[in-house]
């Protein structure tokens, strides 16, 4: 991926911790427990968060 920057690398990791938590999947095949998905789901949002805040500085 030609000049990925800070928030598209976070963007990707909030893909795949949504994707996780919705499909109780890991990308590796390993099922997730409601607890477990519940915890990306949570990961996500805050990683959302972080993404909204970095705003303008990249």
């Amino acid at each position: 991926m030609p000049d990925m920057t800070l928030a598209d690398a976070l963007r990707l990791a909030i893909n795949v911790l949504r994707d996780a938590a919705e499909s109780r999947k890991m990308p590796s095949g390993i099922e997730l427990d409601g607890t477990a998905a519940e915890l990306h789901a949570t990961a996500a949002d805050v990683l959302g968060e972080s993404l909204e805040q970095l705003g303008d500085r990249e």
